[in-house]
């Protein structure tokens, strides 16, 4: 991919599910497609061939529905979860319900020629389907589901009005978190914490609540009021610094926290015109973060200042902070943000009119951060 081009992949079906693949050497990215039109939704794995630019695809049927959240598993590249909505002609309902995946492949680019012209006039391949897990309450609305760090068997799936955590291998619950109170606040979103791993973080209207899985009931191990002025709609960990997370909300911020002391934000940011759906930290680079909005835009931001540290050379003299680079090649909401986790520099993001956009960071950022 050249300095300063991004690369568009166009779907057939509207979108809002997004995930980066765990592959050591490749530059993938996992769509699902929110179709209302029984039997036609797809995951398309996207690879990037980094030297030449291209783009390799394959497709898979989701038959069981629109998928609203996927994630790859970070213990197994060949393995995705989804969180989808069925509708059953029959009773005249949506159900919701998240099923795990097995690929057949993980090859997505051809090997020779007569490969190309095969995948070129391909149909929508089969997936293998592991397991599929329903609300006990078939009205219950699912937000998402999210793979634990560390334990391959258990995911955190947050509903409404709780976060359950199963095993997938029995489909047991194997805790239940439900807040207390009459007029109980929706749950929006939530995510495992990569350092204190038995910590599932949930955003619940404009509050940030974090709960300790391994005891029963409802107390916190932290949370932050008030984290943002209006609806808070995702979160990320850094993932190299403790205590640190990231929040995005419908006021338009982007705000980062100390959890330690969470009466106000350690950066705050409003450089989008409205609602932030997404937010994420580069994976090797702390200060480098994602941001994708109903502006129908993608923000490269630096945090530099709250990520010095007490080397010679601090983040903040070679970056200042604020937004490095403004993405605008989309033309309806961007839902979601990935990095590569294969390639730091590299990242995805993704809109509601099914538009796939790989951007990089500058080059001249880049070497700011690496000289």
């Amino acid at each position: 991919m050249e300095e300063g081009n991004s690369i568009i992949y166009g779907l057939e079906h509207q979108t809002r599910a997004l995930s980066p693949q765990y592959e050591s050497d490749a530059i993938r990215f996992l769509i699902g497609t929110q179709s209302l039109k029984p039997n036609t939704n797809q995951v398309h794995v996207v690879e990037l061939e980094e030297d030449t630019g291209a783009l390799h695809t394959k497709v898979y049927k989701h038959d069981i529905g629109e998928i609203w959240h996927l994630r790859c598993s970070p213990h197994d590249a060949a393995t995705l979860m989804t969180t989808h909505n069925s509708y059953d002609p029959e009773t005249s309902q949506c159900t919701m319900g998240v099923s795990i995946y097995k690929l057949p492949t993980l090859d997505v680019i051809p090997k020779d020629a007569d490969d190309l012209s095969a995948i070129q006039g391909r149909i929508a391949e089969d997936m293998a389907l592991v397991t599929t897990i329903t609300p006990e309450k078939p009205e219950e609305e699912i937000r998402c589901s999210e793979w634990h760090p560390i334990d391959v068997t258990r995911i955190g799936i947050v509903m409404d009005s709780s976060v359950s955590v199963r095993d997938i291998t029995t489909g047991q619950v194997v805790n239940s978190i439900t807040p207390e109170g009459r007029n109980r606040l929706k749950f929006s979103s939530g995510k495992w914490s990569p350092q204190a791993i038995n910590q599932f973080a949930v955003l619940q209207d404009t509050h940030i609540k974090c709960f300790d899985t391994r005891m029963d009931g409802c107390k916190t191990a932290w949370n932050i009021d008030n984290a943002h002025r209006q609806l808070a709609r995702d979160l990320d960990f850094n993932p190299n610094r403790q205590f640190h997370l990231a929040t995005a909300g419908d006021d338009a911020a982007l705000n980062i926290w100390d959890y330690r002391n969470a009466k106000e934000p350690i950066f705050s940011r409003t450089d989008h015109s409205h609602w932030v759906w997404t937010v994420r930290y580069n994976t090797y680079h702390e200060q480098l973060l994602i941001t994708g909005s109903s502006d129908g835009r993608a923000l490269l931001t630096a945090a530099a200042s709250i990520c010095d540290t007490e080397d010679d050379k601090k983040l903040s003299q070679v970056l200042e902070d604020g937004v490095l680079q403004s993405y605008e090649q989309h033309e309806d909401s961007v839902y979601c943000v990935e990095w590569s986790t294969a390639e730091p520099w590299t990242f995805a993001s993704l809109s509601y009119d099914a538009r796939l956009v790989l951007s990089r960071v500058p080059r001249h950022f880049k070497y700011k951060i690496l000289l």
